[in-house]
């Protein structure tokens, strides 16, 4: 999974998903971040083509935010990018109590018939 956060220091997440200077990049494997690097935008956020600024976005299957306007919401999800909502404005804290649930709900899964 690869997964974004909307941040301007890569240590918290930025309240204004489109005012955000960029995004903290992870991928995410068995539970894991194996890779984990901030992603400047290259274009600010201008309503009339949100496309450019969501570019950055492009290979995610996630991203995590606070607030998003809905132009921007209909648009991650027709990319078929999942949205995950936190109040918790520290990344590490985000991703902690993300991979933990993950992990719980993988164990709780049974296989069995």
């Amino acid at each position: 999974m690869k997964a974004a956060i909307p941040t301007n220091d890569g240590i918290m997440m930025a309240s204004s998903f489109e005012k955000a200077s960029g995004f903290l990049m992870m991928d995410i494997e068995l539970g894991q971040i194996v890779k984990e690097e901030l992603a400047l935008n290259k274009t600010a956020y201008d309503a009339r083509s949100p496309e450019k600024f969501l570019s950055t976005l492009n290979d995610c299957t996630a991203v995590f935010v606070k607030t998003i306007p809905d132009s921007l919401m209909a648009l991650l999800i027709k990319k078929g990018i999942s949205l995950i909502y936190s109040n918790d404005p520290i990344i590490t804290n985000i991703m902690v109590n993300y991979i933990e649930h993950e992990v719980r709900k993988a164990a709780d899964y049974c296989c069995c018939p």
